[in-house]
């Protein structure tokens, strides 16, 4: 083939080249943002109704029930065993958590590429119930119960995370991930409600009690609380809802590979 006729076929393939790198798109562009709408479903009071719908699923029910101090006995002089000692147990519930539950969403920020952080303010009233009995080698002496409400409060720092990955297709995977970076628990508005079986005096004693014994508890329902709204919070992260949300927003559904 002559030299001209050479040079002009390369420099033909040349703009063929040119012209099909053109008509391809780059691959979409996503951020943590992008993810945080698929599952806030747009607007910060969309995705506090999202999780807090994840936390209400993930509480426990109780939230908390210590019974160690139920039930204790002791042998007597004769190898009789007897009901004796001072006996406790308390027990904490949610007030109509699904209808008093109170979500916010907070200091979202975007401090990274593909990275937001947010904040997510939980608050909500609870029942405490405290039942007490003393005994004397198999003699109830006094029995009483107490009951008291509580506001408690968990604030979660989130930061949610999205990545692209290569997949073998044109189109990658969107990678999301949301976790707790730090939490915090608090508790206030205590008010002793009710306490049964005896008045005036006493009954304030017991109140005193009751404010006792939540003051112990703090360090076991804190532990369990941030638990389970960590676990919820993670499994938020993971819902096909925030994917299927990536992928719409990346401008349609993922290509289907071609069969071999």
């Amino acid at each position: 083939m002559p030299e001209k006729a050479r040079l002009l076929l390369l420099v033909v393939g040349m703009l063929v080249t040119a012209q099909l790198c053109r008509a391809v798109s780059p691959p979409p562009k996503v951020n943590g943002s992008s993810a945080l709408s698929a599952l806030a479903k747009g607007g910060e009071g969309g995705l506090a109704s999202n999780l807090r719908a994840f936390i209400l699923d993930g509480l426990p029910d109780p939230l908390l029930e210590d019974t160690k101090h139920w039930g204790l006995q002791k042998t007597g002089p004769r190898g009789k065993i007897h009901n004796n000692g001072r006996w406790w147990k308390v027990r904490v519930t949610g007030r109509d958590l699904r209808d008093t539950m109170v979500a916010d969403i907070r200091d979202m920020q975007k401090p990274a590429p593909g990275k937001t952080t947010f904040t997510v303010f939980l608050m909500f009233d609870a029942n405490v119930e405290l039942d007490r009995q003393t005994w004397k080698l198999g003699v109830r002496l006094y029995s009483g119960s107490t009951r008291a409400r509580v506001r408690l409060r968990l604030t979660l720092n989130c930061e949610a995370e999205t990545r692209l990955e290569k997949n073998g297709s044109w189109l990658p995977d969107a990678v999301f991930r949301l976790r707790v970076l730090k939490s915090a628990f608090a508790y206030d508005n205590l008010v002793v409600e009710h306490t049964a079986g005896v008045g005036g005096e006493a009954a304030k004693l017991l109140g005193d009690a009751m404010i006792q014994t939540v003051h112990q508890l703090r360090p076991s329902l804190e532990r369990k609380l941030i638990d389970r709204a960590n676990a919820s919070i993670v499994k938020a992260g993971d819902t096909k809802e925030v994917h299927l949300g990536l992928m719409e927003m990346m401008g349609g559904k993922k290509p289907v590979p071609a069969v071999k």
